[in-house]
């Protein structure tokens, strides 16, 4: 048995015939589903197969079960291969199965996964999307004379928004065919919401199929079908589920299999996670708009934003072990994962938790809104996910302003300021940690104003005004040493320790070695002997490796820092430190493979850099 996913294709089988049972094998063809959706009788199919098999229409039986009797007396002792396609329920199965017949085929296509078949020796075989090369193909194939009038990324993109999905790839085809005009605004529309697929004419069959699919579950299912719909982002948990199904874990699972059954969701057996395609996903959102009252609606996307905040928290501590203003950030009381198990976390969950942020504005929990950037920020400042930091930053610091604390303003301000120096405005970052400074001073935070102070000091650096970055540097430590209890203990020395690595940083560029080592070794003396500390060590080591004068000991710095970086998953500076590396143990075979290891990163990372790092390897000995 094939069970095919929601979207799903198949192939044609009848040269399996020929070439697998040989010449005299007979191939039929049952047709499970007729035009309007509905399923096919296990008694009309049944006259389908005799008639395969070579009774003529007119001796066909009148029962079912003279047909089902007549059809095993047919089928004894024959070769052949039969293929029932679109098969809604097991029942239509079942009767076709010959019972003397062994060295007969039965294949079967569905959308569900149909396992009342499995005891009787199916085999389950689910198809995935073409992969992006095969998807093209079909598309241009499908297109014929129409896709050499139209872009290649165009065509790109009309495969990407099918998702490898061989039907919806030949319906669009269908829909552009012989008018490339259409193919843009089809792209604009399907941008905005894959609904648009299936409100072309040409793919009704997807959204009747995807009905049928959906008025075939018990209501349980079609209500977790509408509620899980409602979590943002790409994929999720069976926890995640059970919020927004107001169930227990286990229960919640139950629900989401029997959709994985009814081919409506996916599940990945490796990470665990369930996804939908994204057109289902769109389906079944409409079903949640259309058939969930809209206060009940809006609760549950409440409660799932605030779960994703109250899981991303402790993440976020394991992380950045800096202060944080906001309400759950003070009270929350689970044990803090290690820094590996956030890391891990957030790479499987943050396109979830940015897209969290808009959802949590849509239901007016501003507060839930921007606390969830502050908990973002760490793992997108670490990751260069600088287009998700601006946007969830521009949302957080409009929903912290509806609120009017100052405290959430400039928290936010402050973090999105160093999304602009990420990106290189550094304009726009001295406005926002200007506004940021006077919201600390307006909320009489102590913290805010070190670190504004501290990150306005970046700034100038990064305009080569190096006498205005060390007396904001200066500043930022003026009000550690005057804020006394303001500023917890726990906190002063790790503040003190950045601005010293601030300052190494200002020395290098100033060219004035010996103090960079002096700053660099003060910082490192905190960051190194503090095990969850592994970036901001490795960046004290990176400057120690440009200013030491033994060659030797610079590069066992740079390589050191690399290995730091590459633990915590931070590729462009791991790509850095190696670039380093190679340049200073120039000649050596380590050098080389330091160089080659550069390269390769800043190739997946498709940053230009790899041009420098390939003229360093064209030049070596």
């Amino acid at each position: 048995m094939h069970a095919r996913a929601g979207l799903g294709s198949y192939s044609l089988v009848a040269e399996v015939c020929e070439d697998e049972l040989g010449s005299d094998c007979a191939y039929v063809e049952v047709q499970a589903t007729a035009v309007d959706g509905q399923a096919v009788p296990p008694g009309e199919l049944l006259g389908q197969a005799l008639c395969g098999l070579g009774l003529a229409e007119s001796d066909l039986p009148g029962s079912d079960a003279e047909r089902a009797h007549a059809y095993q007396r047919k089928s004894a002792g024959r070769r052949f291969v039969l293929l029932v396609k679109d098969v809604v329920a097991a029942e239509q199965v079942e009767p076709l199965i010959p019972h003397a017949a062994p060295d007969a085929v039965v294949l079967v296509t569905s959308r569900r996964a149909l396992r009342r078949l499995y005891p009787h020796g199916f085999l389950a075989v689910a198809l995935d999307g073409l992969p992006e090369r095969d998807a093209r193909e079909l598309m241009f194939a499908s297109l014929g004379a129409t896709g050499r009038e139209l872009e290649p990324g165009v065509i790109d993109e009309l495969c990407a928004l099918c998702d490898g999905h061989p039907l919806l790839i030949r319906l669009v085809a269908a829909h552009l065919l012989g008018r490339a005009r259409a193919a843009e605004p089809l792209v604009a529309r399907v941008r905005r919401s894959r609904a648009a697929l299936l409100e072309l004419d040409v793919a009704q069959p997807v959204a009747s199929s995807l009905k049928l699919a959906y008025d075939g579950l018990a209501e349980p299912y079609r209500r977790a079908y509408r509620r899980v719909a409602l979590i943002p982002g790409p994929s999720f948990t069976s926890a995640a589920a059970a919020i927004a199904c107001h169930a227990d874990v286990l229960t919640a699972t139950e629900l989401l299999d029997e959709l994985v059954d009814a081919c409506l969701l996916t599940h990945d057996e490796t990470s665990g996670r369930y996804a939908f395609h994204a057109v289902v996903r769109e389906h079944a959102r409409l079903r949640a708009f259309d058939d969930e009252d809209s206060e009940v609606r809006d609760a549950i996307i409440a409660g799932i934003v605030e779960w994703f905040l109250h899981e991303a928290v402790p993440r976020d501590a394991a992380l950045s072990g800096r202060w944080r203003v906001g309400s759950v950030f003070a009270t929350h009381t689970r044990p803090v994962s290690t820094r590996d198990d956030a890391i891990a976390w957030f790479e499987a969950e943050w396109r979830t938790v940015v897209a969290c942020v808009a959802a949590a504005e849509r239901v007016e929990r501003h507060d839930v809104a921007w606390q969830l950037c502050v908990a973002l920020f760490k793992f997108l400042h670490m990751h260069g996910h600088t287009a998700a930091w601006l946007e969830t930053h521009r949302v957080g610091v409009a929903a912290a302003e509806r609120t009017g604390d100052q405290a959430a303003i400039m928290q936010l301000t402050n973090q999105r300021g160093a999304a602009w120096i990420a990106v290189g405005d550094l304009e726009s970052a001295r406005a926002d940690f200007t506004a940021s400074l006077g919201a600390a001073e307006s909320a009489g935070h102590a913290l805010g104003k070190q670190s504004n102070l501290e990150w306005l000091g970046k700034v100038a650096a990064r305009q080569g005004d190096l006498t205005q970055a060390f007396a904001r540097y200066d500043e930022s430590e003026r009000v550690i040493d005057m804020s006394g209890t303001a500023i917890p203990g726990d906190q002063a020395p790790r503040m003190r320790a950045l601005l010293d690595l601030q300052r190494a940083r200002a020395h290098r560029q100033a060219g004035d070695a010996p103090s960079a080592r002096a700053a660099a070794a003060r910082a490192l003396a905190y960051f190194g002997s503090a095990s969850e500390e592994r970036e901001n060590r490795a960046k004290c080591l990176l400057v120690l490796g440009d200013v030491l004068e033994d060659r030797a000991a610079g590069v066992d710095a740079h390589r050191e820092a690399a290995e730091l970086f590459a633990a915590d998953g931070l590729g462009r500076l791991e790509a850095e430190s190696w670039h380093r590396v190679g340049r200073r143990d120039t000649g050596s075979d380590a050098a080389k493979s330091a160089l080659e290891r550069a390269r390769e990163l800043y190739a997946a990372l498709g940053d230009a850099r790899e041009d420098d790092v390939t003229a360093d390897l064209d030049a070596s000995p």
